[in-house]
């Protein structure tokens, strides 16, 4: 049995320092769910809204985790 969890992140941005910021904060993001045991199963692009101007992109980010069932004796 397992948990799903659905998280979206920045993963992009046409400056330069604000990509390596957006790159790095995900990056680390992700790091900590899998230290608590988050699996990865697949990311996907947000679609664009384009009625206002902004230059980040996003990405969703589908994980799981493994249970852990208690034992009813």
């Amino acid at each position: 049995m397992y948990i799903y969890k659905k998280i979206s992140l920045v993963t992009y941005n046409s400056s330069w320092w604000k990509c390596i910021k957006y790159r790095k904060e995900s990056a680390l993001t992700l790091a900590s769910y899998r230290k608590l045991g988050w699996k990865l199963i697949k990311k996907e692009l947000v679609s664009e809204n384009n009625t206002y101007t902004d230059t980040r992109t996003f990405y969703s980010y589908f994980l799981k985790k493994k249970t852990k069932l208690n034992s009813l004796v």
